[in-house]
């Protein structure tokens, strides 16, 4: 069994919908950081609040496969 290190995600941790907060920690960015990337096209993030009160919500896999597409990254959940 591998013990996580401070330098390693579990991502099997987290929940299949991820908010902002989780997607920078995954992805080792500042939280600016990923809610720049959640304006690009083609990153899989969905509003499940309203215009007044946005949430925004990443589902895991599509992260995972967002990764693995644009960086060529092979990443397991």
């Amino acid at each position: 069994m591998v013990k996580n290190t401070p330098d390693q995600i579990n991502l099997e941790s987290f929940p299949p919908l991820l908010k902002m907060d989780e997607v920078s920690q995954i992805l080792r960015v500042d939280r600016k950081y990923a809610y720049e990337l959640a304006r690009r096209t083609g990153f899989p993030v969905m509003n499940i609040g309203t215009d007044k009160r946005p949430m925004l919500r990443v589902p895991k896999n599509g992260l995972i496969n967002w990764i693995e597409q644009e960086y060529g990254v092979k990443l397991t959940a």
